[in-house]
């Protein structure tokens, strides 16, 4: 052998140690991750994640809330006198009393009623005072009204509302 193919064979035994000595550190480092790894999912336990339980937990009830709440609209989508006022109509005796255009259910007895007074709207619940009146109760259907010693009952129904 002359002293090129040795000197070749030197550099070429070096650089293999070179990457031997490179590859073994890199698999080194990798197993000690994975090792890590491995240790922190044998103690960690399922269902453990508070922050991930208690969102959920508020999606849900938030869900359940929307999911009771009910809406009932009092007049007829399709009664052209919402639009057109006409002299005698049913609708204008309607826009100067007192009536019902809604009412949310909110669930165990809680209901908002939608009361109409004047133009204006009102959100009012049972026990408050509308129109000189106070309100008796609210059923998902009617609203009962007491005024000057005199009960009115304002039902929701379509067939109310097409006079």
């Amino acid at each position: 052998m002359n002293l090129r193919e040795k000197f070749i064979w030197n550099i070429s035994l070096t650089l293999a140690s070179f990457a031997v000595l490179i590859s073994m550190f890199n698999f080194f480092q990798i197993g000690t991750s994975a090792n890590e790894y491995y240790d922190k999912f044998k103690n960690e336990e399922v269902g453990t994640d508070k922050e991930l339980e208690n969102k959920v937990l508020n999606l849900e009830n938030n869900y359940k809330f929307r999911d009771n709440l009910v809406f009932n609209i009092s007049s007829d989508p399709a009664d052209l006198n919402r639009v057109v006022s006409l002299e005698g109509s049913a609708s204008g005796k309607k826009r100067k009393s007192l009536w019902v255009s809604g009412i949310i259910n909110r669930g165990n007895n809680n209901n908002i009623a939608i009361m109409n007074y004047k133009e204006q709207s009102f959100n009012v619940v049972k026990g408050d005072s509308v129109a000189g009146g106070v309100i008796v109760d609210i059923t998902p259907t009617e609203v009962i009204f007491n005024k000057n010693e005199k009960t009115i009952k304002y039902n929701l129904s379509i067939k109310n509302t097409l006079d």
